[in-house]
């Protein structure tokens, strides 16, 4: 059984694009989420918001390629990232990564989206 399955959703909420990961993030994020967020960041978005709602487990390759579209985000386009719905284990990991040095964290995908949004 392939209990390593992941989605990756996107919406728009205003001029904010919010991506809903969930489930097992391991390999093969990077290849389903940069080409994404490249082609929106191409159409002039600049505020992302990552909802780990649904996430089950963070593996290292999903990190990395979190790692790399973070500063795809922040230091190529000057854009806004934030994380919301984190659970205590991702949020560790990505804590220890630095992410939190470019992203802002939220508990909710409310909050995060009332702060972005003004």
């Amino acid at each position: 059984m392939d209990n390593k399955n992941f989605t990756l959703n996107y919406k728009t909420v205003g001029k904010i694009t919010v991506v809903e990961f969930s489930g097992y993030l391991a390999t093969g994020v990077t290849e389903s989420l940069v080409p994404e967020v490249e082609a929106r960041l191409v159409q002039g978005c600049r505020d992302f918001l990552f909802d780990f709602n649904g996430v089950t487990m963070l593996e290292s390759a999903a990190v990395a390629g979190i790692l790399a579209t973070t500063e795809k985000i922040v230091d190529d386009r000057q854009g806004n990232l934030a994380f919301c719905n984190l659970n205590d284990v991702s949020q560790r990991v990505l804590e220890m990564v630095g992410i939190f040095l470019y992203a802002c964290c939220f508990q909710t995908s409310e909050e995060a989206i009332a702060e972005m949004s003004d």
